[in-house]
């Protein structure tokens, strides 16, 4: 079999047909890529479109959130401070009271103790619940902040 042979064509025409057959594929691809390509932006833009905005919002809000929680926390620290200076006044209250009374007499012991009993302790018992409340509130608020996704370290 020789270049003269007359198979020689049809092989010829048959890599001929393989070639136009891989272009075809070829430029169909890169057809069909262009296409994606265009509908990728579109999604990519629809998604920042819609997506990026509520992201955006969420982030401020929790800006807004963690900076809100920082004056709440600062807030319930002197508010503590407060209660405690206003625990220690009375305490001293207390003991100035009692010190008086104890050196007016024996038959105002009992009175010292009606009102330490009557007066004192309610004003101690309820200063102490709010002392408890702000430690309640000021630990909430940094548990918060320790377990905040967006935590400021």
């Amino acid at each position: 079999m020789g270049v003269d042979s007359p198979l020689v064509p049809i092989f010829i025409a048959i890599i001929a047909i393989a070639a136009l057959m891989q272009a075809v594929f070829v430029a169909g691809l890169a057809i069909a890529m262009r296409i994606a390509n265009v509908k990728m932006a579109e999604l990519q833009a629809t998604l920042d479109r819609e997506i990026a905005k509520p992201v955006a919002e969420m982030t401020r809000m929790a800006d807004l959130a963690v900076r809100a929680s920082e004056q709440t926390l600062v807030h319930a620290r002197r508010m503590e401070g407060v209660v405690e200076e206003a625990s220690a006044k009375i305490e001293s209250a207390i003991g100035d009271v009692t010190r008086k009374l104890h050196a007016a007499g024996d038959d105002l012991e009992e009175t010292a103790e009606e009102i330490e009993e009557d007066v004192m302790e309610p004003a101690r018992d309820q200063l102490s619940g709010v002392a408890a409340l702000f430690r309640g509130v000021q630990r909430a608020v940094e548990v918060w902040r320790e377990t905040s996704p967006n935590r400021r370290d």
